[in-house]
């Protein structure tokens, strides 16, 4: 994946300029380190995003080091592995489920400092490393699994963060998703698709909301759906999941305009009952005036 904008620091990263580099590079693994970055540091703001960044571009640096011009690609990626998974002892977290605060697995700056994370960070800060070194790896789309597809002599391999980076061929990624996470149906060509820029946040953001409590932290779980939607903003179910989380908040209006645009594309008797309930209920309440709507 190409790097398309430079890397000069920027003392300031706003969420609309973040948003326009999003619409410039389709890919381009800085870009996304930056929008993992911004997720980071609104759950923690004592972390800055210019501060995560920076930590990765050391890294970056401290490889580069290590590499020679005459170096294959292959021979580059065994140096990538040993540097992250036993120089710098990163480590994959499988089951974030395990850990006191799930979310710390997905907040690079978590991440960055226990040297420890949930596959979708990992491989994040192991493609940008390897294309700083002249590897080019892609993400490929292949739920519930996380793999970087690497293409050698024209045939494409497959790098498990996971398993330290050991890559697979097409034919042995097959007999491990059938084996290691019991998938019995997909399809082969899927094995050639891999993510866009949006798809790869979408999921990121995805797993990071499913980490965070919604009762305790439904404030941090609206954020993260605006996110979301700002990245998939034809996803209906997208809207209707946000106008629960502002009914539980209390932002009726709110709820209520999400709603009106779920409507005016999806047909209401297919429609969850939950939002169809509490449709009535808001225009009962908002519209109509009545005092009875119960929430």
């Amino acid at each position: 994946m190409s790097n398309l904008i430079s890397e000069r620091p920027s003392h300031h990263w706003s969420k609309e300029r973040l948003h326009a580099d999003v619409q410039r590079a389709v890919g381009g693994t800085l870009n996304l380190l930056r929008e993992v970055s911004r997720f980071s540091e609104h759950l923690d703001p004592e972390f800055h995003a210019e501060w995560m960044v920076k930590r990765v571009q050391f890294l970056s640096y401290e490889l580069q080091s290590e590499i020679h011009a005459d170096h294959s690609e292959a021979e580059r990626l065994g140096l990538l592995n040993r540097f992250f998974f036993e120089t710098k002892k990163f480590k994959c977290i499988t089951d974030v489920s395990k850990l006191v605060d799930p979310s710390e697995a997905y907040r690079l700056n978590r991440v960055l400092s226990d040297r420890r994370g949930a596959p979708i960070a990992l491989e994040l800060i192991y493609a940008y490393l390897a294309e700083k070194i002249g590897v080019s790896l892609d993400f490929v789309d292949l739920k519930p699994t996380c793999f970087l597809r690497w293409v050698e002599d024209g045939r494409s391999r497959f790098v498990d963060i996971t398993r330290g980076g050991s890559t697979l061929s097409s034919d042995e990624l097959i007999e491990t998703l059938h084996t290691r996470f019991r998938l019995t149906s997909f399809c082969n060509a899927s094995l050639l698709e891999t993510y866009s820029f949006d798809t790869f946040l979408a999921d990121y953001i995805r797993c990071l909301k499913s980490s965070i409590d919604v009762g305790h932290e439904p404030e941090k779980h609206l954020w993260l759906q605006d996110n979301l939607i700002s990245y998939q903003p034809s996803n209906l179910q997208l809207l209707g999941e946000r106008a629960l989380l502002h009914r539980r908040l209390g932002n009726f209006k709110h709820a209520l305009s999400d709603l009106k645009r779920y409507y005016a594309f999806h047909d209401r008797d297919r429609s969850p009952s939950e939002l169809a309930k509490l449709y009535d209920e808001l225009v009962a309440l908002l519209e109509r005036g009545r005092p009875d709507a119960e929430f």
